[in-house]
């Protein structure tokens, strides 16, 4: 019998392409169909890491975006997007009655997991929830083991091994007008934010602040959340000067075409890492000049991108909230410290060393920086400055538009060498020995001598002066966002005469020894947890957003039924419909091989 009502909770997950969504025969049969976005305050709640919300204002803008673009496109759907103010736990339940059914994508850490239980324990009795995880670009259920139990390290085997033997699975198919259940008139009792208003009316909801207006140069990116700005970036950035160029570009520090950008997008949701690879992937095939850049494998870049950030989740799954340690997994003690100045100076962009200044000013006024530019401000804040690598990590989940818990956590812990102990075998870590020997350092968009000192001392250890040498040759980005250094002559704004510029926080790093933990952790605090550190037994009246720190309970299983206590039943689907068995089919036999070999 179908369901009367089937409710979509939206997360990171803010499109209609490919969503599993839509696609539960639960869903299409119900007799309306809710869709449903809550601003949750706890995300935007102060950090107690400081002075500032959790959630930026330009991530508050993006999402905002996001969220207009997303009820734009269920309204030519027939449908429409409700966004609710309030605790998930608190509002879904009210939606439901026994018999309807909850759908949601599943996250992966400790905070979103333990709000999912919240959600589940408060559900009427009879409720379906139908569960899948759709945020990497292979599927879970392909790779063959359980990352909760299992997980290749380092990255390099996983890369290796599934990376590159199994397969994306192809998009969903599209979703049509007359395909989704009608939407309901109202929503009693509840207090929603109308959507189609303005982005000030949103961001408002979230209470954070006003947006202040940028000026914008010709030479900076405009962002603007939402799938069908993601799709329209995919389409500018497939040109010889774009993705045709993927390998020998992404580790500039700026340029429009330099980087895909596309990252905001797939963090927020707009776009899912299955849709990049098959663009991608159409573009190389019928690429004509491919031949011309024998010495470059663009799209086999691009894919291990793709797969880094995959594994990071997986890392997320498998070490669970030991991934925020201030040990990190690795069970490492480092003389880590805290220093408020310190902090203060590098969020600003005030810490005397050019380029850092500049990539943390342009932070703070786009909410973007590139990859290279993001190893570089963390290098420098961890072992030049000494400081935690979660007061990093922290801010940038408040400043950067493509926030993903996973992969902002797990690199800041891959950087400050925490995030795994493989012994001398792997001295990096994660990212394994480091380059080889015969490597060619800083050309042919190699990542150069950080890593090749790296896999000496087993921290990569980025020196900002040689990276603006190598990467800003001509200053101009330098220039453009530390104005003080304008009128300097030419080759002298990375490295200022004494008295042209505040005088640097520090010029050498740190001694950072790796002593193995003994005793406990630190004490926890987060929005879970009570001031004296014990686990809260529930979600509600806590005040404070923290990312846990200490051990605690594995998460439940990924795949059951009624795994939850209470009486709800928990489907956890990945793809069991009859017409995404037939589309895996149909799906084109191609395998993820270099463009100069076999790409049949």
């Amino acid at each position: 019998m179908a369901a009367a009502r089937a409710v979509l909770w939206f997360r990171n997950d803010l499109r209609v392409r490919d969503n599993q969504l839509f696609h539960y025969p639960q869903v299409r049969t119900a007799q309306e169909l809710v869709a449903v976005y809550c601003l949750d305050p706890r995300h935007f709640c102060k950090s107690r890491w400081g002075s500032h919300s959790r959630t930026g204002l330009h991530r508050a803008r993006f999402l905002a975006e996001s969220l207009q673009a997303l009820d734009s496109a269920l309204c030519s759907l027939g449908s429409r997007l409700w966004v609710l103010t309030g605790r998930p736990e608190e509002l879904l339940p009210q939606l439901l009655n026994g018999g309807d059914v909850l759908a949601l994508q599943g996250e992966d850490t400790y905070e979103e997991q333990r709000t999912e239980e919240a959600v589940l324990r408060s559900l009427p009795s009879g409720t379906l929830v139908c569960r899948h995880w759709g945020q990497t670009l292979l599927n879970r259920d392909d790779l063959g083991w359980d990352p909760r139990n299992t997980l290749p390290l380092p990255f390099g085997k996983y890369w290796h091994g599934e990376g590159q033997t199994v397969m994306p699975r192809p998009e969903l198919p599209i979703i049509r007008a007359g395909d989704l259940p009608p939407s309901p008139a109202a929503l009693a009792s509840l207090a929603w934010a109308e959507v189609g208003a303005d982005l000030t009316h949103l961001i408002h909801c979230m209470g954070i602040g006003e947006l202040a207006p940028h000026q914008v140069d010709k030479a900076e990116f405009v962002w603007q959340g939402g799938e069908g700005a993601a799709s329209a970036q995919m389409n500018a950035y497939a040109s010889q000067d774009g993705l045709g160029s993927h390998m020998r570009t992404r580790n500039r520090f700026d340029g429009l075409m330099s980087f895909s950008r596309l990252s905001p997008w797939m963090a927020n949701g707009c776009l899912s890492p299955r849709t990049v690879y098959w663009w991608a992937h159409k573009y190389f095939e019928r690429c004509v000049n491919r031949a011309k850049d024998t010495g470059y494998d663009h799209f086999q870049k691009l894919v291990f991108q793709l797969c880094w950030r995959d594994y990071f989740r997986l890392y997320c799954v498998h070490f669970g909230p030991r991934t925020f340690f201030l040990e990190g997994p690795a069970s490492r003690r480092r003389p880590w410290k805290r220093d408020e100045i310190m902090e203060s100076r590098w969020k600003d962009g005030q810490t005397g060393v050019p380029i850092i200044d500049a990539l943390m000013r342009e932070l703070q006024s786009t909410g973007y920086m590139s990859n290279r530019g993001r190893y570089v401000v963390a290098s420098y804040l961890v072992f030049y400055l000494g400081i935690d690598w979660r007061v990093g990590a922290d801010w940038f989940e408040s400043c950067l538009l493509d926030h993903d818990v996973c992969s902002n956590y797990g690199e800041w812990a891959s950087m400050a060498n925490v995030a795994v102990d493989l012994g001398d075998k792997y001295p990096m870590g994660l990212k394994g020995r480091g380059p080889t020997s015969n490597r060619d350092h800083g050309r042919g968009g190699a990542g150069g001598d950080p890593w090749a000192r790296g896999a000496l001392t087993g921290d990569a250890v980025f020196d900002p002066w040689e990276q603006a040498a190598q990467y800003d040759r001509n200053e101009e980005f330098v220039r453009r966002w530390v104005p003080e250094l304008r009128m300097l002559p030419r080759g002298q704004a990375h490295r200022p005469p004494d008295g042209a510029y505040i005088r640097p926080l520090a010029l050498q790093p740190l001694d950072m020894p790796k002593a193995k933990l003994t005793g406990k952790p630190e004490p926890p605090y987060g929005p879970f947890y009570g001031i004296n550190g014990k686990e809260s037994g529930s979600t509600l009246g806590l005040q404070h957003g923290q990312r846990a720190v200490t051990q605690l309970r594995a998460t439940e299983p990924r795949s059951s039924t009624a795994a939850y206590t209470g009486e709800c039943q928990t489907r956890d689907v990945t793809a069991d419909s009859s017409e995404l068995q037939a589309a895996i089919t149909a799906a084109p036999k191609t395998t993820r091989r270099r463009w100069g070999g076999n790409s049949g």
